[in-house]
């Protein structure tokens, strides 16, 4: 039943939207239905599109803190992986880090980074998974 429904939207992910409807508003109406748009939405024309369809409309609250963050934290992790691996730092047996002196170079990241590279590669498969679910 998945897959019927993955094929189904490629299908209509492959479809020109070719016809153009226009319509007024209020001043107040189309800032209204702008901020929900992108509340939810990347765009007013998806959000419209899919309120007119019966679609089911996922607002998450401050998911772009979120995306933001994890962001920051991956490339810290990035910068911390360079590190290790050029020599200028080191991954101590508590899990801490030291400062490279010991010229114990590795060609590869250290099992714990590693670890948490997995980790944070999960989060943003989950994220990305939720955020296509609820668009």
């Amino acid at each position: 039943m998945e897959t019927e429904n993955k094929n189904e939207n490629a299908e209509k992910a492959k479809e020109t939207r070719s016809e153009i409807l226009r319509f007024r508003v209020t001043p107040e109406e189309r800032e209204k239905i702008e901020r929900k748009a992108l509340s939810s939405y990347r765009t007013v024309s998806t959000y419209l599109r899919d309120c007119s369809l019966g679609k089911s409309i996922v607002v998450i609250p401050n998911v772009d803190s979120l995306i933001s963050e994890l962001r920051r934290l991956g490339n810290n992790l990035n910068q911390i992986a360079r590190a290790v691996n050029s020599g200028y730092a080191s991954v101590t047996g508590r899990g801490g880090f030291g400062n490279g002196s010991n010229n114990n170079r590795n060609d590869t990241v250290s099992p714990e980074l590693s670890e948490i590279q997995k980790g944070v590669k999960q989060i943003w498969q989950s994220l990305n998974s939720l955020l296509r679910d609820a668009r």
